[in-house]
């Protein structure tokens, strides 16, 4: 997707690969904080059965990582033992609803080891890839009054972002996506609601009345060139492909009369929005960071790609993609639990098969 040229995703993606968690000196979470983080501790309760326990197990998390997890729970005394072996990296508990902060989860060895590093008190995980961590049938915990708060479906990427350069809120909210703990080693990203979906690809052909940006295919009898717009039409569609705190204070770059990359509007934030095209297939206004490890970018408008699994394809259809962000980190489908198939819920990986492999969550963070 233009205008994050390739060269330049390949770059941004192999410095993103290679970042480890940087030397934050804030304190790390007091056992009180911790929370429901505490995965290794959410086992069942002493005495349940095994059958409720693998059921509790199986719902926390996507049915593709679920299939072959193993999972552990708890024998007649309350000691974890191994309810069904698995073969995929993931690990399920089943929880205990009966405690407060005690969710069913599932999560891959990187999670693992970041969650033990946690329990330790190590002043830094020691996790060298992103995590997952899946809580697909909520969560609870306690208030500042020490009420019970009950948290919807949820799941984190375990590693350090960066609110002021992401452009990622660092206030929990119910919706959308957080950064839990900012500024500490173990700063870590939850996202709110399911997350995966049903596959599903529409023809950007056949969505005409929806948003202009998934509508643009070959051939479209009404398409006008970014050139022959002004550039206040420009800058109101670079605008609407991010949230309001980013496009406050981005710079914004469009095109000219004869086609060439201008800068219509400076700024000052850290960010870049683009006016994109609504001629040219793959062309979407976004809205990018240039100073964060991993680089996000915001495509809140909408857009269109020819293919989610090859980033060479020219010739295909062009395919709607709805309103979405990225995540321009490479992440195993096999390890990491997300998709390689399109879906207008959830998340998916686009091109993990390539070097340019990266993550799209759907909706506004």
């Amino acid at each position: 997707m233009k205008p994050i040229g390739r060269n330049r995703l390949v770059i941004a993606l192999a410095i993103n690969l290679f970042l480890v968690a940087g030397a934050a000196r804030a304190q790390v979470p007091g056992t009180t904080a911790r929370g429901y983080m505490a995965i290794a501790d959410a086992i069942g309760a002493a005495g349940e059965s095994k059958q409720a326990q693998i059921a509790r197990a199986l719902a926390a998390g996507p049915k593709q990582v679920t299939d072959s997890a193993r999972i552990e729970g708890s024998d007649a005394q309350g000691r974890k033992i191994v309810l069904r072996e698995g073969n995929n990296g993931f690990t399920c508990l089943p929880g205990n609803p009966k405690v407060v902060g005690r969710p069913a989860s599932c999560s891959n060895q990187a999670a693992q080891q970041w969650s033990a590093d946690l329990a330790a008190g190590k002043p830094a995980p020691t996790n060298t890839v992103a995590g997952s961590i899946y809580m697909q049938s909520g969560a609870t915990e306690r208030d500042a009054s020490g009420a019970t708060i009950k948290l919807g479906p949820e799941w984190m990427i375990i590693w350090p972002f960066d609110p002021k350069t992401s452009g990622l809120s660092a206030t929990r909210k119910d919706t959308g996506a957080y950064i839990l703990w900012p500024g500490t080693p173990y700063a870590h990203l939850h996202i709110t609601g399911q997350a995966v979906g049903p596959s599903s690809l529409h023809l950007a052909s056949e969505h005409a009345g929806h948003m202009p940006a998934m509508g643009v295919y070959d051939g479209q009898p009404t398409a006008v060139a970014a050139s022959a717009e002004s550039a206040e039409v420009q800058i109101a569609r670079a605008i609407s492909a991010g949230p309001n705190h980013i496009t406050d204070g981005a710079r914004i770059d469009g095109a000219d009369t004869q086609g060439k990359r201008v800068t219509l509007r400076e700024g000052n934030n850290g960010f870049v929005c683009y006016a994109g095209s609504l001629k040219n297939v793959a062309e979407p206004p976004q809205c990018n960071s240039l100073n964060s490890k991993p680089t996000i970018v915001y495509m809140l408008a909408g857009a269109t790609q020819r293919s989610i699994s090859d980033p060479d394809d020219k010739v295909s259809p062009s395919l709607a993609i709805a309103p979405h962000w990225m995540i321009l980190m490479y992440f195993d489908p096999k390890t990491s639990g997300i998709p390689e198939h399109y879906s207008d819920v959830g998340a998916y990986l686009m091109w993990s098969g390539s070097r340019i492999g990266h993550m799209h969550i759907n909706g506004t963070p």
